[in-house]
């Protein structure tokens, strides 16, 4: 997923933004997704790899691994309502297995890259799935700027950051860890606050309203 810049955008245009949503693939999905990875592999490798006889990109060998459902979760993005990328996640690391779920497949469309939607996404599935994770960027790419700071922002403890080389091509590789975001705090009710204090009122409950 190259990175490119935006132009000013109009306050619709960051309302849109505002209202991004990340779910799993549904039914009604599938033939959206199917066409955003041909422009997900354009994207990344339009200038290294052919195109099919057949005028799709991307081998048909690719499209069914991409397609396994077993210990895979397919997710769309939406923007403002409109379909604006996909994700992949494995609960099989390409290098370290068992051991670590991957994002291995992500895309946003260049028209909302650099406004967050990307960093949002990322965060939101590193929270949903928390533990040890995986994630590969072919050297080549300059996706890894992004994943570098995205990875920062979401590891709890130490990054490790290696390259490896699967075929004819080489990776970074980045193995980290997450944990998934503490619940908000419920409000509690005047009367939940008196039955815990034993029906005396508590030296908060008449300082005034709360700041937050």
């Amino acid at each position: 997923m190259t990175r490119c810049s935006i132009p000013t955008r109009s306050a619709a245009a960051a309302d849109d933004v505002a209202r991004i949503t990340l779910r799993p693939l549904r039914k009604i999905d599938i033939a959206i997704v199917r066409r955003l990875l041909h422009l997900y592999l354009y994207d990344l490798g339009g200038e290294r790899w052919d195109v099919e006889a057949d005028g799709a990109y991307g081998s048909p060998g690719w499209h069914r691994r991409f397609w396994r459902r077993r210990g895979s979760h397919h997710f769309i993005v939406r923007v403002g309502g409109r379909p604006a990328g996909f994700a992949l996640v494995r609960d099989h690391a390409d290098f370290a297995g068992t051991d670590a779920t991957e994002i291995s497949e992500f895309f946003v469309l260049r028209k909302y890259r650099r406004r967050g939607v990307g960093t949002r996404v990322a965060l939101a599935l590193f929270a949903r799935f928390p533990g040890r994770w995986e994630v590969a960027v072919i050297t080549w790419n300059p996706a890894r700027r992004f994943w570098r700071a995205v990875i920062r922002r979401a590891a709890v403890g130490g990054v490790v950051a290696r390259r490896r080389r699967r075929g004819d091509l080489t990776f970074v590789v980045w193995h980290f860890a997450t944990t998934r975001p503490p619940a908000p705090a419920r409000a509690v009710s005047r009367p939940a606050r008196r039955r815990r204090s034993g029906g005396r009122r508590s030296r908060s409950a008449g300082a005034g309203p709360s700041s937050a």
